[in-house]
């Protein structure tokens, strides 16, 4: 009712407009047949003048006023100067609608964030809800700015279909963890995964013309759609591990990696092979392997044992010294060997903890506690234990450390998917956790 009021009172406003645009048209009519060309000239500069007050007040209205009437140059007219005008604006910066991807370190332990700047290969075609628009296939946009969009729905639809297309169904344990259960399901799980929209800068317009499959000549003609032309926008995704009070450490870390390696496969197939938004079939909705920048992956926990990398060449990059597989750094031994209070555990207890993820207790494994508890009485015992005495006669309130977090780069899809693997495999050995 409120929008059939808002155009009745637009209505009103173009009226004189309406009028102009009708004379016009009856005049350069008369001028053409009596064929004076100095006369339609005038009449098709009078008309564009109409057509841009009528744009400058409404222009889907006007359009599909003239377009209702059968006054299809006129319409035409309008459209033409509507398309001209064709821009978008952007949100304001300062409405801080992201998140940086350093908020990960305020999230809980194994929680991590995708930030993808992709670049869209062919147009991306969405389908606005707005019942008065000038053509048939508005592109959806944002509510008060208007700015082309993404919403967060789309994106974890266009993912769902892709993960369903790569074998993980709706009922399958990983696709309920990343996007929750199926509507007609009475599980009614949440997922993981958090979704942000994605705004462009650029509105354009693509012509298609559906042809007849039996005749081969083209049905309705050609058809104008809005679309986002070939430009960038970025994907912001955020997991979170939430799941049972009770369940293990191992068993979550497990579900993680999981989870990690089929969201980067899941992304990765959507936006090079399946595609976004409307008509992907005729390759529309497609990015390319290459990103725009450099890609972010971040994760709230600590691994030592995987390389960040890096944009150095290969000829300046000074490599960090290998360290042995039992420290985290030159001075700390890592946890797996330690106890809550600082001290090394027994062997015993290590062999305990690697049976318990599943492992067998081999030679190596002895043969590594062996040099970590080596290093602990050469050079390990002596620290912890002034540490320890140092603390015990500290009166002075200790500051909380920040929790540790691990990012990694990468320039492309492809790469995007080796660094989630290597990091997927780290999580499955254990991880250094604060």
């Amino acid at each position: 009712m409120m929008q059939r009021d808002y155009y009745a009172f637009r209505q009103t406003g173009l009226t004189n407009v309406f009028n102009e645009l009708e004379q016009t048209a009856m005049a350069l009519n008369q001028a053409r047949e009596i064929r004076d060309k100095v006369a339609c000239r005038q009449a098709e500069d009078s008309m564009t003048k109409a057509a841009q007050s009528a744009v400058d007040i409404d222009p889907h209205l006007a359009y599909l006023w003239f377009w209702s009437k059968r006054a299809s140059e006129i319409a035409n007219s309008i459209r033409d100067v509507w398309q001209k005008k064709l821009q978008t604006t952007t949100i304001p910066d300062a409405f801080h609608l992201f998140p940086d991807i350093s908020v990960i370190k305020q999230m809980p332990l194994l929680s991590f964030m995708f930030h993808i700047p992709f670049k869209l290969q062919k147009p991306y075609i969405s389908k606005d809800e707005k019942d008065f628009y000038l053509l048939d296939n508005p592109l959806r946009k944002e509510k008060i700015f208007r700015v082309p969009m993404v919403a967060a729905t789309s994106w974890k639809g266009a993912l769902r279909a892709a993960m369903w297309q790569l074998n993980y169904k709706e009922e399958d344990k990983i696709a309920v963890r990343l996007l929750g259960s199926p509507r007609d399901s009475d599980e009614h799980q949440a997922g993981r995964l958090y979704f942000y929209p994605t705004f462009f800068d650029k509105i354009g317009l693509e012509v298609i013309n559906p042809h007849s499959r039996e005749t081969g000549v083209g049905e309705r003609g050609p058809i104008l759609m809005e679309c986002v032309p070939e430009g960038v926008g970025t994907l912001l995704l955020l997991y979170v591990p939430f799941g049972p009070v009770e369940q293990k450490e191992d068993e979550r870390r497990a579900e993680v990696a999981q989870d990690l390696e089929a969201l980067a496969e899941g992304v990765q197939a959507m936006l090079i092979t399946y595609g976004f938004g409307a008509k992907t079939s005729s390759g529309f909705g497609m990015a390319q392997d290459q990103l725009m920048g450099r890609g972010k992956i971040a994760l709230r926990a600590g691994l030592p044992d995987v390389a960040t990398p890096t944009l150095t060449s290969p000829e300046t990059e000074q490599p960090a010294p290998a360290l042995p597989r039992y420290l985290i750094s030159p001075t700390q031994l890592h946890p797996d060997f330690c106890r809550p209070d600082g001290s090394i555990k027994l062997e015993a207890e290590y062999r305990a903890l690697l049976e318990n993820r599943g492992k067998k207790y081999t030679r190596k494994d002895s043969q590594l506690y062996a040099k970590a508890k080596s290093w602990w009485e050469r050079e390990g015992q002596q620290p912890a234990e002034a540490t320890i005495e140092e603390t015990e006669h500290k009166t002075e309130p200790t500051s909380i450390e920040t929790p540790p977090v691990s990012e990694w780069t990468f320039s492309s899809l492809s790469e995007m998917r080796t660094i989630t693997q290597r990091v997927a495999d780290r999580l499955r050995e254990g991880v250094s956790e604060a």
